[in-house]
């Protein structure tokens, strides 16, 4: 199933680097699996993978599913379920810019996955509330948050949360100016990328090393990093970062006065911002444009570009308002749909505490009634008890007397001189095992834990022998066959052929026994 998502931010932009699945097929296909599901764990499970469909999509769909997956959750008392739920809940505010509310879910998230000891939900947790800290410039609650999820993952062995982590911890000391730990960091996020071969993450790490570098004049090691940077998104096909590193490239060699190699860079980095569509890009390489016009003293040219750039920028700025405000009328109508959802769940949660007071009143009438079928179990489990000791008695008095009749039929063929009671004591040992006495005791005890079996079955199998009656009673108590001929006085085989007779009488499916047909 989907995971959270992990973000990495590169310069001012958050990036997803997971493998969000948002296509509309899969979101039909998971529809589909849902109307199939009863009200149980797995549904919750589905309802988490649809959250993660509709993340980059629909987001109101997002919040809606949910909230429904976490009243799943509840009702099945998943725990691990309500904390997913709420982790999403949070992942949706925080998309539409209402952070306040998503921290309020990834601190009820938390809260329930700390209960648990789920060191996957805590980190990603402490993660995502770090990264709203960070976004808010608050940047000392953000890294306790993330120096917090480092320790769990680190507990985890999770390289690809760490190295995440690791990124973002360098991006919030970088945002602050606090170069040389950000450096740090980067070339921490670096090495663990290389450990799990993590190219995006070890790609962007460089590109803001190279950043840092030609910000301090280092420009030998500004190079070495952006032409790593440079080698790795090319056989990753990162275009996007692509576009940015050649916006860097540019940078250092204008910074040196090398602004030809700087001219021929940007104009290359142009053209792939506006291939890959990143008009903040696009927007760089026309102020870096009119800048390097400008040095080479063809100011016709800067001029130009100075005007594409005030454009576009001027364009920028509109949309950035205009986002804003559909933030806030989308925070709002989020808030909205969440307090309608919360009173839906609030008024069934109600609703079940009204039902549950109703079957409180009647736990002492379920009890009692609780107490009579307890006490007629035990009084079946003392009958069962009694028809098992019978039964073995049988089986062991039987087992005596088939033993006794082998010796003397050994006596009689090694004699030549039978003896005439020898013949008539040999005669009783093959008229029954047990006595008629003893087949009615056994029957009484057999009929106490097995009521009305004898009648019912000469009910339903008019023409059925007394034989066979016993022997579906034997066979009903799960006997071998080899105890079963014990107990009748005849052969293994003829204890089988018996049972395939009244298998047959019986109408037995082909594909049951016996024992389970009765």
């Amino acid at each position: 199933m989907p995971k959270r998502i992990y973000t990495i931010v590169v310069l001012t932009l958050l990036v997803s680097i997971s493998g969000v699945r948002a296509q509309k097929t899969t979101i039909d296909s998971l529809q589909s699996i849902l109307r199939t599901l009863p009200d149980d764990t797995n549904r919750v499970n589905n309802l988490i993978e649809l959250c993660y469909s509709y993340s980059n999509e629909d987001i109101i769909k997002m919040i809606e599913t949910a909230h429904e997956a976490l009243a799943c959750a509840k009702r099945n008392n998943y725990e691990k379920g309500i904390s997913q739920a709420y982790g999403l809940l949070g992942g949706a505010y925080s998309d539409a810019g209402n952070n306040h509310k998503a921290i309020e879910y990834y601190l009820e998230s938390l809260r329930i996955a700390e209960e648990r000891k789920d060191l996957k939900e805590m980190a990603l947790n402490y993660h995502d509330i770090g990264t709203v800290y960070v976004e808010e410039k608050k940047f000392e609650e953000g890294l306790r948050y993330y120096q917090r999820a480092i320790a769990i993952w680190q507990q985890a062995g999770n390289k690809k949360g760490l190295v995440t982590v690791t990124y973002n911890i360098g991006y919030a000391y970088q945002e602050q100016g606090k170069d040389s730990i950000a450096l740090k960091y980067y070339d921490q996020a670096v090495l663990q990328g290389e450990a799990i071969g993590h190219n995006y993450v070890i790609t962007t790490s460089m590109i803001n090393m190279s950043a840092i570098y030609l910000k301090h004049k280092d420009y030998n090691s500004a190079l070495k990093y952006i032409e790593k940077a440079n080698r790795l998104a090319k056989e990753g096909n990162l275009n996007n970062l692509i576009a940015e590193i050649y916006g860097i490239y540019s940078d250092v060699y204008l910074a040196q006065g090398i602004n030809q190699k700087a001219l021929s860079i940007a104009e290359e980095g142009l053209v792939l911002a506006k291939k890959v569509n990143i008009r903040l890009y696009v927007l760089q390489n026309y102020k870096r444009l009119a800048t390097i016009y400008q040095s080479i003293g063809n100011s016709s040219k800067a001029y130009d570009f100075l005007s594409y750039y005030m454009s576009l920028n001027d364009t920028l700025k509109n949309e950035e308002s205009r986002v804003s405000i559909e933030h806030m009328v989308h925070s709002y109508e989020l808030e909205k749909k969440d307090l309608q959802l919360t009173v839906q769940s609030q008024q069934y949660e109600s609703g079940i505490f009204r039902r549950n007071v109703f079957i409180g009143s009647l736990f002492g009438f379920l009890l009692l009634g609780f107490l009579m079928y307890n006490r007629t179990k035990l009084i079946l489990a003392s009958k069962q008890r009694q028809l098992k000791h019978y039964t073995q008695s049988l089986l062991e008095k039987s087992a005596i007397i088939s033993t006794i009749s082998e010796e003397l039929e050994a006596l009689k063929n090694s004699t030549e001189i039978v003896d005439e009671n020898m013949e008539k004591f040999t005669r009783i040992l093959h008229l029954k095992i047990h006595t008629e006495e003893d087949w009615e005791n056994f029957k009484k005890a057999f009929e106490e834990v097995y009521p009305n079996f004898f009648t019912k079955l000469r009910y339903k199998y008019p023409t059925i022998t007394a034989s066979e009656l016993r022997l579906a009673a034997i066979t009903k108590l799960n006997l071998s066959i080899k105890e079963a001929a014990t107990m009748l006085g005849i052969s293994v085989e003829s204890v089988k052929q018996s049972r395939y007779r009244l298998k047959k009488r019986m109408e037995v499916p082909d594909d049951s026994t016996l024992k389970n047909f009765l």
